[in-house]
């Protein structure tokens, strides 16, 4: 769309994408001076809320599609280290969200666990759920 995958490479640290060039320190840079100049204009905060959900909807579609256009490149033992790196996330991920649940059942009132733990559950199935959609979508794709 806007952005140039060239610009752009996988992150080490966390998601998303590194900053390959110039040109992506200029294309973010320009991403938050539009809207620090949306904040800036002489409207109502309604309207310029409405405006920079738009301009940051936009980003976030345009970042997807670099995403995907850079994580395309990747030969086949990068798209492997980058598979590991994502499970050992995920494992992490999931063991901390155990500990955390253990930890609320120890020290919470039991009347209070139960609200508490819905929002890891509902994490939990969050990710059963994308790990699923992604292996039918694989799988009918080859």
């Amino acid at each position: 769309m806007i952005g140039n995958p060239d610009w752009f490479c996988p992150r080490k640290f966390g998601w998303g994408l590194g900053v390959n060039s110039a040109g992506g320190i200029v294309y973010i840079g320009a991403i938050i001076v539009l809207i620090g100049a949306v904040w800036n204009l002489p409207i109502e905060v309604n309207q310029r809320a409405i405006l920079s959900t738009i301009i940051i909807g936009l980003v976030v579609v345009d970042t997807l599609d670099i995403m995907r256009k850079v994580y395309s490149k990747l030969d086949e033992r990068e798209k492997r280290h980058q598979l590991e790196a994502e499970r050992n996330a995920s494992f992490v991920a999931v063991a901390g969200m155990v500990a955390y649940g253990l930890y609320l059942g120890f020290t919470l009132a039991p009347e209070q666990v139960t609200s508490q733990l819905m929002p890891l559950v509902g994490i939990a199935v969050a990710m059963a759920a994308a790990k699923g959609a992604t292996l039918l979508y694989l799988e009918k794709e080859s």
